[in-house]
């Protein structure tokens, strides 16, 4: 009896569906060059993730409308065609499902999202202009689009209570959850800081939490405190982590199997929290944390100037952005401060 000669041999089958980046758009050469000289301008990781991802978005609009567009065709037009495609077509929340099925009749892309990919893409022309490659500084030629002002409205101290209530700390994910949020309230650290924070990054003694330049947004270190409260949170949940876990992990906040949190999972807790108090009527994410506790601050008798230290804001522009009171605390505060209240 022969032997079958294809016996444990792979068998080609269906082949891979093509995707928009198994493509190629003559822009994308021109895309490199730029990409490379970021880099060796020291542009920080993030920021460069940022420019591929705006880069990802406008490839797949140009393979759809102009496949075969030749870099010196290029005009200001197609940007603009582009931002109105964004604006007025562009469906929301197409990368992420979940969002996309409780949002899918939301067309047209937030005036700040639309503002970063059209500051990307006057960085890309204005680039590819310098160096040679076209005629005209297309990007000169395009406004960016302005953005609202963030109008972001702060947790009221009921709502704190309630989202601190809502964990089940009965549960390891529960008290892990509960942690995270007091964190957030008492620090103001952003949630990829947090996540990315080491125990080690943890000085217990003097209650202060070292971010170093490259887990920092503007690629600068700083410290930031933290009450007693939050220290004996900070250490329980350590314990725990060795406990359940076997060995003491790197990281503070651990998924329930041991791996450090992603920013999706945390989003997505925080998120449910909220839904399960009822804060339907209110945007809950880690970025509101960072709004209310930049506002109790303040309003709690703390400087702009240390709070911008504490934020890591190199100008108070933006800490303004963070302290948005509305009418009831303006009134409370003039109540209290008025010169005439002494009368």
């Amino acid at each position: 009896m022969k032997s079958d000669p294809q016996k444990g041999k792979t068998r080609a089958r269906g082949r891979k569906t093509a995707h928009v980046n198994d493509y190629i758009h003559p822009l994308d050469y021109y895309f490199q060059l730029f990409i490379r000289a970021k880099e060796t301008e020291g542009l920080r990781p993030k920021s460069i993730l940022g420019y591929r991802n705006s880069y990802k978005y406008f490839q797949k609009w140009l393979l759809q409308q102009y496949p075969k567009l030749s870099v010196s065709e290029f005009a200001a037009d197609h940007i603009r065609q582009y931002i109105l495609y964004m604006q007025h077509e562009r469906p929301r929340f197409t990368e992420h499902p979940r969002l996309r099925l409780k949002y899918q009749t939301d067309i047209g892309l937030a005036a700040k999202t639309i503002s970063v990919r059209t500051n990307f893409m006057k960085a890309l022309f204005t680039f590819m202009y310098r160096e040679g490659h076209i005629q005209t500084d297309i990007g000169s030629l395009v406004k960016v689009v302005k953005s609202k002002d963030d109008t972001v409205e702060a947790f009221t101290k009921e709502e704190m209570m309630l989202l601190l209530t809502a964990p089940n700390k009965e549960e390891y994910t529960g008290f892990r959850d509960y942690v995270l949020m007091f964190f957030l309230f008492d620090t103001g650290m952003r949630i990829n800081e947090t996540l990315l924070m080491k125990i080690s990054n943890i000085d217990f003694i003097h209650r202060i939490i070292h971010i170093p330049a490259e887990d920092a947004k503007n690629g600068k270190p700083r410290s930031v405190p933290f009450t007693k409260k939050t220290k004996e949170l900070l250490q329980q949940l350590i314990e725990e982590n060795e406990t359940m876990f076997g060995k003491q992990a790197e990281s503070v906040f651990l998924s329930n199997y041991g791996e450090p949190l992603s920013q999706n999972q945390a989003y997505c807790r925080i998120r449910e929290h909220g839904e399960q108090v009822g804060l339907k009527h209110k945007r809950v994410s880690p970025h509101i944390f960072r709004h209310t506790f930049s506002k109790m601050y303040i309003l709690n008798g703390g400087d702009l100037f240390t709070l911008q230290k504490i934020l890591g804001h190199s100008d108070l522009s933006m800490v303004r952005k963070y302290v948005q009171m509305n009418p009831d605390d303006l009134r409370k505060q003039h109540d209290t401060n008025s010169p005439m209240s002494q009368f």
